[in-house]
């Protein structure tokens, strides 16, 4: 395991670990790393907000495109509609630079 920001390499059979190294790992990750965001409010509280924005306009598009959405309907109440949420993804390259924003809209 190589940890850049202490310039350590550490042998994997010889770290304890503890509640105090699993923590300290956790809040290193947190800390450092850009989490992707987990719904479309907790985008739009964001800087990068209207490539997201971009990203989910071109998803339902490609959507509306392929003709996925049928005639809104009534739902009978014995009927429980399949639920959906959007993921989204940050395409990166070698260097970890964001090349693209990326969102799908799953059932």
């Amino acid at each position: 395991m190589n940890y850049e920001n202490v310039n350590e390499l550490m042998e994997r059979s010889s770290i304890l670990i503890d509640d105090i190294f699993a923590y300290t790992v956790a809040h290193e990750i947190l800390e450092h790393d850009d989490i992707e965001p987990h719904s479309v409010e907790e985008c739009q509280q964001r800087a990068n907000w209207p490539k997201w924005k971009e990203a989910i306009q071109a998803e339902l598009h490609s959507l509306a495109k392929r003709q996925v959405f049928g005639p809104v309907v009534l739902t009978p109440p014995s009927v429980k509609p399949v639920g959906h949420k959007w993921v989204f993804v940050r395409k990166r390259n070698e260097k970890n630079e964001v090349m693209r924003y990326k969102t799908r809209l799953v059932a």
